[in-house]
């Protein structure tokens, strides 16, 4: 027996599209939608919002990022990001999301670890987590790509808070530690992106189909699968989409 098509497609794909034809495009392919709340998708639009319900996906919501955001030392400017999360998560939650997502910080070029930014991700992930329990919809945070670019690239990173996890599997496998999170899967797991790249030091992580690249997707669906994670293919065009879905159905992982 084939495995279920249980792997939902995330907007991003269709960023030329308004929001309602971009989850027709997804709801003909897919059983399930990640929303990118920015450009045109974005969920501050009521009329994006009503999209949302009326299409009658399961959805999850990726907030908008930045740079440092969450991990600015600056006061003000990690208030400033914690201000539109805010916004966007209860747009999320008006759309019964499923999850909402976040990145932690990134930075274009490698640097030591940092106690401030460290210092100042954890008191964002505080307010996220009074936030998650006032709106009802789970946070994730995402792992960002190259070592020494994030404060979050490898197991055991940072101290999430109460959060969830989301596994970018591109993210991972540019930061050589795509391996050592399916080992050992963090116990706060709940979210993949799926998507593929040349491995170890690709930073212009170029989110390419699945079957291209150096990622296991049979390794990365089994993990997800076992710990009961939910699983968004997020690539940059509609094509890709198609491409992956072929790749993962003439392999069996998905029916």
């Amino acid at each position: 027996m084939h495995p279920p098509h249980d792997i939902g497609i995330s907007s991003s794909a269709y960023a030329e599209l308004l929001l309602p034809a971009a989850l027709a495009r997804i709801a003909a392919v897919a059983p399930a939608a990640e929303i990118r709340s920015f450009g045109l998708h974005t969920l501050l639009s009521q009329r994006n919002r009503r999209a949302a319900l009326e299409a009658g996906l399961p959805c999850s919501v990726h907030g908008p990022f930045g740079y440092t955001g969450l991990g600015d030392p600056s006061t003000a400017a990690r208030l400033e990001a914690l201000d539109e999360h805010r916004r966007h998560l209860e747009a999320a939650a008006e759309i019964g999301a499923t999850l909402y997502l976040v990145h932690p910080d990134w930075r274009p070029d490698p640097g030591p670890r940092d106690s401030a930014v460290v210092s100042a991700l954890e008191r964002s992930f505080d307010a996220l987590r009074e936030l998650q329990s006032e709106t009802g919809v789970p946070i994730v945070v995402e792992n960002m790509p190259g070592a020494g670019c994030s404060h979050l690239t490898a197991p055991g990173d940072l101290d999430l808070r109460g959060l969830g996890f989301a596994l970018d599997v591109g993210h991972a496998s540019i930061s050589g530690t795509l391996d050592a999170f399916l080992a050992a899967p963090p116990p706060e797991w709940r979210h993949v992106h799926l998507h593929s790249n040349a491995g170890l030091g690709d930073l212009d992580d170029p989110h390419l189909p699945v079957g291209a690249g150096v990622i296991d997707a049979a390794a990365v669906l089994a993990a997800a699968r076992a710990v009961g994670a939910s699983i968004v293919l997020e690539l940059n065009d509609a094509d890709d989409v198609a491409a992956s879905l072929a790749y993962l159905r003439g392999r069996g992982l998905i029916a």
